[in-house]
């Protein structure tokens, strides 16, 4: 029963994370459609700017962010393979989608693949950090020392 209550609290601290992360990631893209694009930019599907050269990929990004989506919704639902199969196509389609690493990287665990969690959180702070994005990287970190504490205590 210890075990379980462990497990328990280690997923509610990373889900409370994950309440918290989505809207501070709305806050800061409703921030940035209010901002106006440099010249030689446009808006893509995300209301961010781009050079023009990139619009061409904006299919590429809708589907993504398609498989993104239905992955979210088999994450509520708790269809955790689902999720993750769905988080995985999007990463395909755009291998920089840091928020479809976070959100595989926090499944994984609970099914089972902790390390792999990691490697996906880590591959979100990373790009968070090549887009200058310390605040998002802090915050994914804040999963990784989750997971790792799990592993620790054998939680996972």
């Amino acid at each position: 029963m210890k075990l379980v209550t462990k497990h328990q609290s280690v997923i509610f601290g990373v889900c409370s994370a994950f309440i918290i992360f989505p809207i501070i990631l709305d806050s800061v893209a409703k921030a940035q459609e209010q901002s106006a694009c440099s010249s030689g930019q446009v808006r893509d599907s995300n209301g961010l700017c781009n050079s023009s050269s990139q619009g061409q990929n904006s299919g590429t990004m809708a589907n993504a962010e398609e498989f993104f989506r239905s992955g979210r919704n088999f994450d509520k639902q708790g269809q955790s393979q689902e999720a993750i199969a769905e988080y995985t196509r999007a990463i395909e389609l755009d291998p920089n989608y840091a928020e479809a690493y976070v959100f595989r990287g926090n499944v994984l665990p609970l099914e089972g693949q902790p390390q792999k969690g990691i490697e996906d959180a880590e591959k979100a702070i990373a790009i968070y950090n090549s887009r200058g994005d310390s605040v998002r990287a802090a915050m994914v970190q804040q999963l990784v020392e989750n997971i790792q504490r799990g592993i620790k205590e054998g939680e996972f």
